[in-house]
């Protein structure tokens, strides 16, 4: 970059030391309108990465179910008679859901990280759905810490799981933005989630409940509802722990641009 340049730093939103303090706003009506504005805004640029990366999430489940059930007109069977859904079918089907969200989180963090540049005022492509590969290796291993000690704590108490995957659910941003280590995305998304954790159950809630009103008609509404979602976590992400942003403005046509630092 030209040294003519200017550039200055600064931070949208919270901060990680505020977050871990509580020191944040969450207003659940804010938050909604805000997000489903986003999404609108963004829908017809955003969709080609949300589809890219379904399409490959659902290839990644179809292959390691595939390899496990040979014939999978056993589940269909098993639909319409839950008396032949056999251990082995369960176990499959855990496996090819746990294999797909490890192998594909380096895409859905591409996706994430687009979602939280909108929350953040920038317009973005879709090529940065690969902004995440360089992380890949961090990504996996939060990813299958997060989905095992979930798998672990659904044993002991189900509500656990629930638990835990609201209070991680900010690990991989905080590795990809704020260049976390694993433990380390893990401990703070945990500490700071527990300091606000009703509203954020209650956000997450809501969230599921529209995942199931855009099953309800063959998954249409899936089409809007996944990244209204996306852009609410990214929502959440600015307000409790900031967007580190970079102004940039060239001497010479007093042009300014912000970009994500």
């Amino acid at each position: 970059m030209s040294s003519n340049n200017l550039e200055k730093d600064f931070n949208l939103g919270g901060s990680v030391e505020r977050a871990l303090k509580g020191d944040y706003k969450l207003n659940i009506v804010e938050i909604f309108n805000e997000a489903f504005k986003i999404t609108v805004k963004h829908f017809f640029s955003f969709t080609p990465a949300i589809v890219i990366m379904v399409f490959v999430q659902a290839i990644i489940f179809y292959i390691a179910l595939k390899l496990q059930v040979p014939d999978l007109t056993v589940y269909l069977d098993a639909f319409k008679d839950p008396n032949l859904l056999t251990p082995n079918l369960v176990w499959s089907f855990f496996i090819a859901n746990f294999t797909y969200e490890v192998i594909s989180v380096p895409i859905y963090a591409g996706v994430s990280l687009m979602a939280m540049s909108h929350a953040a005022g920038l317009a973005t492509g879709t090529g940065f759905i690969t902004k995440g590969l360089q992380f890949t290796t961090s990504l996996i291993l939060v990813t299958i810490a997060n989905l095992l000690i979930q798998a672990i704590s659904s044993h002991l108490i189900s509500l656990l799981s629930i638990y835990f995957s609201i209070a991680f659910s900010h690990s991989i941003l905080l590795i990809c933005e704020k260049r976390m280590s694993i433990l380390q995305s893990l401990m703070v998304s945990l500490k700071a989630t527990n300091r606000k954790l009703l509203p954020l159950f209650g956000i997450y809630i809501i969230c599921s409940a529209l995942f199931i009103l855009g099953f309800v008609f063959y998954g249409i509404g899936l089409i809007f509802v996944l990244p209204f979602f996306l852009h609410v976590k990214g929502i959440l992400y600015r307000n409790m722990f900031g967007i580190k942003l970079t102004i940039v403005t060239t001497s010479k046509d007093n042009e300014t641009k912000v970009f994500n630092a």
